[in-house]
């Protein structure tokens, strides 16, 4: 090789190394460069998700669909979303657009073949400009309607209130109109409240809640009856835990459900809950003095009154002492007993207790009291077991409280805090003292009525109650009852109040044809209590107090042959 053509190529060599080492610094440039522009996105993009994301999780830890509008939301009492109010689209429609109605109304139920044609062309022939034709569409079904190119056609946005637990609660809740306006519940009470875009939280717990319609619906079903409800309540404040009404409705489609199903049986039906009443009555006669715990009362034979004749579901013939009147749900016995105290005491302490008014509750559905006033001893009689007084199944908790709340009235609420606590006191802490091992008794003991109510290790009493229903035709009706069941726990320390209520059972063959309350509301009672307790706190208890123990041990309950104690 001559050795200009060995410079040549060297030459060569060098340029082309010099060549690729540009071409390399050129791709590493642009390569640096792309890592630039990917890292600002991503830094970008990491802070507007940050931005998302507060927004989102936002007060109450709201779903991202629920979009925040002028009309508040409803909480339970753990912040737990009970009713809102979500974006969606509507389609709505201007007649005069329309060129070819016919091809229109063909395009549409490609659609939505549940238009009907006649009813959507009168739509049509109108000289409206502006028609609501469906008030929700989905995204699936406004991507088709783009598609295809409908005149005409208009997609605007609209305010939804939802109820993401459809039926749960829906008899508190209520509704609202299709302009947004509260109409029933708590969506009325606190309409302007929910309007200014403040929200309202509630004393519902929704597992409780839940827990109580599911109990009570099975047990509705199990005895074929017609209906019922159910209430569970803190027994010092007055808060209301789980208030359910059977049968209910789906509060997304409040104005389209028939009015039987809208009916509060908790706090707007009223109903006579038979022999309940009879917890009143000994306390009355204990606070007004005209009672001892000595006194006894003879029950053996039928007490004609006037035209009525007052019987015994069980006859006993002995004479009972006030206790064993509780706990063998004596009507005679407790018709002997609002003898001694008189009508006006009795329509005194009813008073007192609020069973003459409606409820002071935070919704419109309520119930207003009848009560037998005619001043007759008849009334009076029948009144101490139930008869002649029909009050809703909240007036009967309110009650109960009050009763074992050592005497001092509670006033059933809605609310968390409730902003009119009663203080008063209706009766006295030895009243309440005795009736809380009466109610202890009904359960606990083997003649008791309510002994289905049994729920080992948490102390439950109460008091069973069985009225016949108020026939159409007037009068009362033998094949129809309502059956009810009032209860607190622990006894030694009463912390809730539950009452059930179960309008007109069937007799069934596991209950040998009985439809009373200790076959068909008590077990309701047991089935709750277990169930709710580990939510509440409320541990079982393997041992009484010393004081409770004593004060049950000294009442001797006889069975249907006198020399039968417990």
């Amino acid at each position: 090789m001559k050795i200009r053509d060995f410079i040549h190529n060297d030459l060569s060599l060098k340029n082309n190394l010099k060549l690729r080492k540009i071409k390399l610094s050129i791709c590493g440039a642009l390569l640096t460069f792309s890592f630039v522009i990917i890292g600002y996105k991503t830094i970008s993009l990491a802070s507007l998700n940050k931005v998302n994301t507060k927004n989102i999780s936002s007060k109450k830890n709201q779903p991202s669909f629920f979009v925040k509008s002028n009309r508040g939301s409803i909480y339970d009492r753990n912040g737990e979303l009970l009713a809102t109010t979500i974006k969606v689209n509507s389609l709505n429609i201007n007649p005069q657009e329309i060129l070819n109605k016919n091809e229109t109304i063909r395009k549409l139920k490609k659609i939505f073949p549940e238009l009907n044609d006649e009813s959507f062309r009168k739509k049509l022939n109108t000289k409206k400009r502006h028609l609501n034709l469906l008030r929700e569409i989905s995204p699936n079904e406004q991507v088709l309607l783009l598609e295809e190119g409908i005149e005409g056609i208009k997609i605007e946005p609209r305010n939804k209130r939802v109820y993401p637990n459809n039926n749960l609660v829906s008899h508190i809740l209520g509704g609202t109109n299709i302009d947004g306006k509260g109409i029933a519940g708590i969506e009325k009470s606190f309409n302007n409240r929910l309007l200014n875009g403040k929200d309202v939280t509630v004393s519902i717990h929704n597992g409780i809640q839940y827990i109580t319609e599911k109990i009570l619906s099975e047990q509705i079903k199990k005895f074929e009856a017609e209906g019922g409800a159910g209430i569970v309540m803190n027994a010092k404040n007055g808060e209301i835990y789980a208030i359910t009404s059977l049968p209910d409705y789906n509060a997304n489609s409040y104005n389209s459900i028939f009015n039987q199903n809208l009916f509060n049986r908790a706090t707007k039906g009223i109903y006579e809950l038979g022999s309940t009443l009879k917890l009143i009555t000994a306390a009355v006669a204990f606070e007004s003095g005209h009672v001892k715990e000595s006194d006894v009362f003879d029950v053996s034979n039928p007490l004609r009154v006037s035209s009525r004749t007052i019987r015994d579901f069980h006859p006993l013939n002995y004479r009972l002492n006030i206790p064993e009147v509780i706990v063998h749900s004596s009507n005679i016995g407790s018709a002997k007993i609002a003898e001694k105290f008189g009508t006006s005491t009795q329509l005194k302490y009813l008073k007192s207790l609020g069973l003459m008014d409606k409820l002071n509750l935070e919704i419109p559905e309520l119930g207003t009291p009848q009560v037998r006033k005619d001043g007759k001893l008849l009334s009076t009689m029948t009144i101490s077991y139930g008869h002649g007084i029909a009050i809703t199944l909240g007036h009967l908790a309110s009650a109960t409280a009050t009763i074992v709340n050592d005497g001092i009235q509670v006033k059933p609420t809605l609310l968390i805090s409730n902003p009119n606590p009663l203080n008063d006191r209706i009766f006295s802490s030895e009243t309440s003292k005795k009736m809380k091992s009466f109610m202890r008794l009904v359960v606990s003991s083997k003649h008791g009525t309510a002994k289905k109510a049994q729920a080992r290790g948490y102390l439950v009493g109460g008091k069973t109650g069985t009225a016949e229903k108020i026939s159409q035709t007037g009068g009362y009706s033998k094949n129809q009852n309502i059956v009810a069941f009032t209860a607190a726990y622990p006894m030694n320390n009463p912390q809730f109040v539950i009452t059930i209520m179960i309008d007109n059972p069937k007799g069934q063959k596991f209950s040998f044809g009985y439809r009373t309350a200790g076959w068909v509301a008590a077990p309701v009672i047991k089935k709750l209590v277990t169930r709710i307790s580990p939510i509440l706190n409320i541990r079982p208890q393997t041992k009484l107090s010393s004081d409770f123990s004593k004060e049950l041990i000294k009442y001797k309950i006889r069975g249907k042959n006198k020399g039968e104690n417990l």
